[in-house]
């Protein structure tokens, strides 16, 4: 009987006893540790051994947290990182969430939650590779109108449905995890190339020196190692559509080469000795960042920037959709991974709904949908609090008015409750000090310490 392999951690931390404590407490339970003191060393760790999971730490000398994922990103696409922080840097973790990391810790670690959080990374990984599709935030084939029920979202499906008939560009501009790719798979779904490809292009996690290749191909000979001749995305996007995600990231040289494309529809492989394959290429592009702002700056064409924007499709950010569409993703997703999971029944908790209402979702429709995921693997018949991320649990409830989802009222006076018992035990319930920390008089304190049942 063959012996299974232990799955491996890559713990990042120029602090020496924090490998330590990772191999201490994972050691004990069956995970083999390997540590990197910054980032350099992690990437070389990363190109020569199997790593199952990351755990990266925001402060270290060199190439930070933040830069050391975007180069793990590059490589390891769906390699599950896990960001370890210090309370003044909780806005970088969130951040790196918005960049894909699968979630973040505050230290100093526990071993029970560690343990805990490992569990859950490796199972999402092994469920992200085997049984959920990794191109659209619902599933591939989903319906975004399952995700259009507010105005907000109402407004996005209209315009998705006049343009998708057409021809024309695209432009989606949106925050990282709001949907961008499902939008332009929609438009494709919805328009006469449906049946065609639909190529996509991450922009952001290809190398500058392979970019061209990748888009336009090579004949053999080209350059070193190239032995033979190989098609590239525009090609292999011949009568269908090619979607080009954050865009911005393109360098000026591509950025050309595309704008001539948008003009003739005619590409030409590097080392070419034949003249330009013409092709039928419709265009659709993404991005989070503010071209607009790009192009002042001189690192976006002005040029090409306007024949993207012929139509714009500009997606809302999750805590600025109504609940109804929360309602109906949370239905949705929590559902759609249970079947998957070949699960009878699942129903959620009203406390988790509380937390999943009272939360900002920096990482948007993304985040959700990994902790969701996460959750319903977690989860036997209810999906409790415990089955969801620690940055989901430790959260202070958004307060954005704007956004005012149904039950936010109860999750208030909850950390209203918290907040004035923490503040009654550290001035040993003297009801003046309290009251005066507070910035309240004594009689209105009186009258919330009754209310809240204090």
């Amino acid at each position: 009987m063959t012996k299974q392999t232990p799955p491996r951690v890559l713990v990042v931390d120029d602090e020496p006893s924090v490998g330590m404590i990772f191999h201490r407490i994972l050691g004990e339970v069956g995970y083999e540790v390997i540590s990197a003191s910054n980032g350099a060393e992690c990437l070389r760790v990363l190109r020569k051994e199997d790593v199952q999971l990351v755990f990266l730490d925001l402060q270290m000398p060199g190439m930070d947290g933040v830069q050391t994922f975007k180069k793990i990103r590059e490589t390891h696409s769906k390699l599950p990182v896990i960001i370890m922080t210090a309370f003044q840097t909780v806005n970088s973790a969130v951040e790196t969430m918005k960049l894909g990391a699968l979630d973040y810790l505050i230290k100093p670690l526990e071993a029970d939650k560690l343990n805990a959080v490992v569990r859950q990374a490796l199972d999402v990984s092994k469920m992200s590779s085997t049984v959920v599709p990794s191109v659209s935030v619902a599933g591939e084939e989903s319906d975004v109108d399952m995700m259009a029920k507010s105005p907000e979202m109402q407004k996005v499906m209209a315009l998705v449905k006049k343009v998708a008939p057409t021809e024309v560009p695209v432009l989606i501009l949106g925050e990282s995890g709001t949907g961008k790719e499902v939008t332009a798979r929609t438009v494709h779904r919805l328009s006469k190339r449906a049946k065609k490809p639909f190529v996509v292009v991450d922009c952001a996690a290809l190398p500058e020196s392979i970019i061209e290749s990748e888009l336009f191909g090579y004949e053999k000979g080209a350059f070193t190692g190239a032995d033979n001749s190989r098609a590239g995305k525009f090609e292999q996007a011949n009568s269908g559509t090619l979607f080009l995600d954050e865009i911005g990231n393109l360098s000026l040289p591509i950025q050309a080469k595309l704008l001539r494309f948008l003009q003739e529809p005619r590409i030409e492989r590097l080392g070419a000795r034949k003249g330009p394959i013409k092709l039928d290429v419709r265009i659709l592009a993404a991005t989070n960042a503010d071209l607009e702002k790009v192009v002042a700056a001189g690192t976006f064409r002005e040029d090409l920037y306007h024949r993207l924007k012929v139509f714009v499709v500009e997606l809302p950010a999750l805590r600025q959709r109504g609940p109804e569409d929360l309602d109906a993703l949370i239905v949705g997703l929590v559902d759609g991974f249970r079947r998957q999971l070949g699960k009878p029944r699942l129903s959620v908790a009203s406390e988790t709904l509380g937390l999943l209402k009272a939360y900002r979702w920096p990482g948007n429709v993304r985040e959700l949908q990994n902790a969701l995921r996460s959750a319903t693997l977690l989860a036997d018949d209810v999906v409790l609090p415990e089955h969801l991320p620690m940055s989901i649990r430790s959260a202070r409830p958004a307060m954005e008015t704007q956004t005012f989802f149904a039950g936010l009222d109860d999750v208030i006076r909850k950390v209203e409750r918290e907040h004035i018992e923490t503040v009654l035990k550290k001035n040993s319930h003297d009801l003046t000090k309290t009251a005066h920390e507070l910035g309240l008089d004594v009689a209105t304190l009186e009258e919330k310490i009754k209310n809240l049942a204090l």
